[in-house]
């Protein structure tokens, strides 16, 4: 039988990693390869060619290529996307400049919003005016339009965002402007705001179609270079894109909405999250994905990641559906340094894939979070991802003296330890922001650690929140490239329409739906969906009267009807209620937006069970001295790839396999599932 592959790839500050299910035995193959920050796409071609040597494969045996970009992201953070210019309303020029009157940082006098995407001298009004009935007060003056592109042409500017007032409610003046655009300027990148974000609130709409604009030549210039690297290779399947909200768009559809992709990475690894929540009858977990520069923190209750559409990168503000996920500046490469009041800080600056943490042996010169652990013995002093890396320990420890052990008047082990417990409490204080500060018990969840240095500390986060449980995926080092073979194709489509709830026309709205559903219709069977494959799933943003912030209700019931609208009230007023600790049902309701979820399903996997060792008691292949609070403890080495359901592994334990290295500290034991996760769970009396 030929074989039948799906490949899922997620670039990250380190590695980039592969995780392959082979649809024939249902088992997966997984590979990690360093990153190549200048050009992305070479470590993913590398990678796909050794993936598929290994498997004696083919090109035309991958029938699904998904991939995670990082492009957009970085573009964003480094500040090195395009020029842009922006086309709004005659008088709203400033709107991307002023913003909202809410400082950065409350109490902080030194807190700056960040620089705006577009310069002002960018910033392009036009003689038009659209009320918010939708309404036209005054048509566009397409003559004026036309010299304004010429403008831009003529500076050079490559990347056109146009936003104009109330372009939600009527959108016939931003088509106008579009089409003068492919005349006149048809080799420009132009984003519209009616076509990517038809929602109301001027600056958020305008600052997420900027970042789209600002992002989208560099996605653009990548997708089309890996595009035709994989197809001159003889890749079958078309490549796919991982979004921020959990779901599967082409590279087709991300060239045009390349802002979807700002967290297609972490993404995945919430989806991760939701496989383990459904399999180990953990249903509410927390995911710390903790690869070499970041960490992404997502809070999954019943088995379902959070959505939101209020939020932002760096600043910026990105009014887009995406999974609630908080990103802090702590991962494996995090660099160690000392502030001008001697006190030992962690990240947020990394050393990145290049040169990478000391012991990697790549010419880094600063101390890192992997220094640390490889000092302190959690890392295997020998070699890394199954021995094709070898361990500069030396390296390490003379970078870990010389620049934090010296200067602090510490002892080796003690500045490695230091550092270890510093990134802790930037993870715990990252975690405490998903569920401590929005109502929840991290003792009622279960940790789910992964990304290449996750399970290095996942128990030490488990035993600073009380948590009892941790659950350690069998592949953990490529969490999110795993998490990504479980997604759909998604999109996401939003009509604003905002009427009390006692008042609105359902008829109307029922229309309303009835459009976007068309729509989605018409461009999931051109994807190939239909039947059964095409979902679509109605939404809804409710608020009490002169709220400034709305809920996402689900739209449960088969029509808008009269009846319908007394039942989605009632699921508001209880969203409330667990949201913020009360409703007020005498409040009246007001309906904001209208949205629409649209999937096409991919087909599933089902992951591989084993049956309980007969012999409970594991066996380690080794011992070396590993350093925990301080103290060194003879500790036994296991490979992971020897533990059978059932078995115990007590701690102190190390647990090593080619992506990652689980820590098993001296409160907790690990014991295998049956689906192979490590699950860890705290002594009795510890």
């Amino acid at each position: 039988m030929q074989k039948r592959l799906r490949i899922a790839v997620d670039t990250g500050g380190t590695f980039t990693d592969l995780c392959v299910l082979d649809e024939t035995t249902g088992g997966f193959l997984v590979a990690k390869v360093p990153s190549t920050p200048d050009n992305p796409a070479l470590a993913v071609i590398d990678g796909v060619k050794k993936v598929l040597a290994n498997l004696n494969a083919q090109p035309e045996n991958v029938v699904f290529f998904i991939h995670g970009t990082t492009v957009a992201t970085n573009a964003l953070l480094e500040g090195k996307g395009a020029p842009v210019a922006l086309m709004t309303t005659e008088g709203f020029e400033d709107v991307i400049l002023i913003g909202r009157q809410s400082r950065p940082k409350l109490y902080d006098h030194w807190a700056r919003r960040p620089k705006p995407l577009v310069a002002r001298s960018q910033c392009y009004g036009l003689k038009e005016r659209t009320l918010y009935t939708g309404e036209i007060m005054t048509p566009l003056d397409e003559k004026q339009a036309a010299e304004i592109v010429e403008s831009i042409k003529a500076a050079g500017i490559s990347s056109i965002a146009v936003s104009l007032l109330h372009a939600y409610a009527n959108p016939i003046h931003e088509k106008q402007i579009k089409d003068v655009v492919t005349r006149t300027y048809p080799e420009a990148f132009v984003t519209v705001s009616s076509e990517t974000l038809p929602e109301f609130r001027e600056y958020e709409r305008t600052s997420t179609i900027c970042i789209n604009a600002y992002v989208m030549p560099r996605v653009n210039n990548y997708l089309g270079f890996l595009e035709s690297h994989l197809k001159a290779s003889g890749i079958a399947s078309e490549l796919y894109i991982m979004q921020s909200n959990g779901g599967v768009i082409t590279a087709e559809t991300a060239r045009a909405e390349s802002a979807r992709t700002v967290l297609s990475g972490p993404a995945g690894g919430a989806l991760t999250g939701e496989i383990l929540a459904r399999t180990t009858q953990n249903e509410n977990v927390i995911t710390v994905d903790v690869g070499g520069t970041s960490s992404d923190i997502c809070l999954i209750e019943a088995t379902q990641a959070g959505l939101t559409t209020e939020s932002d990168i760096e600043g910026y503000p990105i009014k887009l559906p995406m999974i609630d996920i908080n990103t802090i500046g702590a991962g494996g490469g995090s660099i160690a340094w000392i502030d001008p009041g001697g006190a030992l800080q962690v990240g947020p600056v990394s050393s990145g894939s290049v040169p990478g943490p000391v012991c990697y042996g790549r010419s880094g010169t600063e101390p890192t979070v992997t220094d640390a652990n490889a000092i302190l013995g959690r890392i295997n002093p020998e070699y890394l991802l199954g021995g094709e890396m070898r361990v500069h320990l030396e390296g390490a420890r003379k970078v870990m003296q010389d620049k934090i052990a010296a200067p602090l008047g510490l002892d080796l082990l003690d500045a490695a330890e230091g550092i270890i417990r510093v990134v802790n409490a930037n993870m715990v204080r990252g975690i405490r922001r998903v569920s401590v500060e929005r109502g929840y018990d991290p003792r009622d969840f279960a940790l789910v650690p992964f990304g290449g240095a996750g399970p290095l500390h996942g128990a030490d986060l488990a035993e600073a929140l009380n948590m009892n449980r941790v659950i350690i995926p069998v592949y953990p080092g490529i969490g999110s490239a795993f998490g990504m073979l479980a997604a759909d194709v998604r999109h996401d489509y939003v009509k604003t329409h905002i009427i009390i709830a006692a008042e609105v026309d359902h008829k109307l709205v029922e229309g309303l739906f009835a459009e976007m559903e068309a729509q989605a219709t018409d461009q999931l069977n051109r994807e190939g969906f239909s039947g059964q494959a095409a979902n679509l799933d109605r939404r809804v943003d409710m608020r009490y009267l002169r709220q400034a912030y709305e809920l996402t209700v689900p739209l449960t019931e088969a029509s808008f009807s009269p009846e319908a609208v007394p039942q989605l009230v009632g699921r508001f007023h209880d969203m409330h209620r667990r949201a913020y600790g009360y409703a007020r049902h005498e409040e009246p309701v007001e309906i904001v937006n209208l949205r629409l979820v649209a999937l096409g399903k991919l087909p599933g996997f089902k992951l591989q069970t084993r049956e309980s060792a007969d012999d409970a008691q594991p066996t380690s292949f080794a011992n070396r001295t590993v350093y925990f609070e301080g103290r060194p403890l003879q500790t036994a080495i296991y490979q992971r790839d020897t533990l059978e359901p059932g078995q115990v592994v007590p701690g102190p334990a190390i647990i090593e396999q080619l992506d990652s290295t689980v820590v098993v500290t001296p409160t907790f034991a690990a014991e295998c599932d049956p689906y192979g996760n490590l699950v860890l769970n705290r002594k009795d009396g510890a």
